[in-house]
């Protein structure tokens, strides 16, 4: 019988040689909790559930392995919980901001039928896949930010640096200055003079939008203007299908009863006001009897593909397998939309950039045609 640790044991202090001491045999901690930090944790979970580790051990090997300081002391406080008794869900539930509730609920469910280590693999993947696809769309978009911040700052320094300098060389020539010259030579005063209070506004805009888009009302308003947008919208919804479809595969092959998944979901999209409610009206139609492909039908939030498929899934008792297949359609659908997307915005922001630079030189040298044509 394996005896388990009652308390973590200390880090070894690094002696030896100067090379023995510095090697890059543990990694550098960080204080906060990184997505890649609950990743690693619970990728390491499963490899020693596979070994055969036990449950507690498991949680303190983990706690050492962590990057995270804060992490580690997360795994601990797991790890005296489930020593006190506790299960893991229900330890698990005492830091949502680290755990999905989704990931709790299917850790619920791998507890009640023994099945942890099994369910637990399944969840890695699941979190995996997430984390590949977010990395997918966060490098699509890396591009077009950059461009666009350049951009900014290319025209800023134009009209901060090079516009005053010939403004004045103007001013002292006295000549008549073309409207457009004028409104260039206007805007980069108030740049020059009123340039704080205008970042200082755009820094309280974007505090007060962000502060609105975190209330429910917010959050409501954000994402029915995001779903009617053109193209945007087209993305965003097909990221809802498979997000939904996504999680709901794993919570039915966890063992969950449709119900009670659909119940889980809500916690899924906590933080979509708009499919959240929508989910909370399918469950309670499907309490009352009706199908799951008619209850999402009647919210209008889901594509005619994601309701054919689910009414096959639901005549065909293979509902699990056939959400399977829809999350991988969905998911190259939205690369596919998301690769459209960032290859239009680059042209916007190439043609944008280069017509404001356009109007700046034609404002600056267009006086000097002028002057150098003579009085007429």
């Amino acid at each position: 019988m394996t005896t388990q640790p009652t308390t973590l044991p200390a880090e070894r202090p690094r002696t030896g040689t100067w090379f023995q001491r510095h090697v890059r045999t543990s990694s550098r901690t960080h204080p906060r909790i990184t997505a890649d930090d609950k990743q690693r944790f619970f990728q390491q979970l499963t490899t020693l559930f596979a070994a055969g580790t036990p449950l507690l051990e498991a949680l303190w090997i983990s706690s050492q392995q962590s990057q995270s300081v804060k992490m580690q002391g997360v795994i601990r406080t797991l790890a005296e919980r489930v020593t006190g008794g506790t299960s893991l869900h229900q330890a698990a539930a005492e830091f949502p901001k680290v755990f999905d509730p989704q990931w709790i609920e299917i850790v619920k469910v791998g507890e009640g039928s023994g099945q942890l280590g099994a369910v637990l693999a399944s969840l890695t993947a699941h979190i995996n896949t997430s984390r590949e696809t977010r990395a997918k769309l966060i490098s699509a978009m890396i591009y077009p930010c950059i461009m666009l911040c350049v951009a900014i700052m290319a025209i800023v320094v134009m009209l901060w640096k090079v516009v005053p300098v010939f403004s004045d060389f103007f001013k002292e020539s006295g000549s008549k200055l073309p409207e457009i010259t004028q409104t260039v030579i206007n805007l980069s005063n108030f740049l020059q003079q009123d340039g704080l209070y205008l970042v200082g506004g755009v820094g309280a805009l974007v505090f007060a939008v962000r502060y609105y888009l975190r209330t429910p009302g917010g959050q409501r308003t954000f994402t029915r203007g995001l779903l009617t947008t053109p193209m945007l919208g087209d993305c965003a919804v097909e990221a809802y299908m498979e997000r939904f479809a996504t999680n709901m595969v794993l919570l039915l092959h966890s063992g969950l009863p449709l119900l009670d998944a659909l119940h889980s979901m809500q916690g899924v999209f906590r933080n979509n006001a708009v499919y959240s409610e929508a989910i909370r009206q399918i469950a309670g139609r499907v309490a009352n009897g009706s199908g799951l492909a008619t209850s999402m039908q009647e919210t209008g939030l889901f594509t005619s593909m994601m309701i054919s498929m689910v009414q096959v899934g639901e005549a065909s008792g293979e509902l699990g397998t056939v959400l399977e297949q829809v999350a991988v359609y969905y998911r190259k659908r939205v690369e596919a939309l998301l690769h459209r997307i960032t290859g239009m915005i680059e042209p916007v922001v190439i043609l944008g950039m280069g017509v404001t630079v356009a109007v700046i030189l034609t404002s600056i040298y267009l006086p000097m045609f002028q002057m150098a044509s003579g009085p007429k």
